[in-house]
């Protein structure tokens, strides 16, 4: 692994981090239910950066890190950002 993949993977979960707070907090303010399905979505990316920042450190979850396993949760969470926009 070298050093460009690992800034992308710490890069990925920050800012998916701080995109879900700052989602998160909109949606408490509003109570809007398109601000809920838009924060899942942001939140999936955060559980897939998750999932890729610990596969830097630990061999074990690395080798369940697949490209099937990443696309399939970018994949829900674009369901996700297509509801909140769609949802009436």
């Amino acid at each position: 692994m070298n050093e460009l993949e690992i800034f992308l993977r710490l890069s990925l979960t920050g800012l998916s981090i701080v995109i879900t707070i700052i989602s998160l907090t909109s949606f408490l303010k509003l109570k809007d239910g398109k601000l809920a399905l838009a924060t899942l979505g942001f939140f999936l990316f955060v559980m897939e950066g998750g999932l890729l920042s610990i596969g830097i450190f630990s061999p074990i979850v690395e080798a369940y890190v697949s490209v099937e396993l990443t696309v399939g949760i970018a994949f829900l969470a674009l369901i996700f950002f297509y509801l909140s926009i769609v949802k009436r």
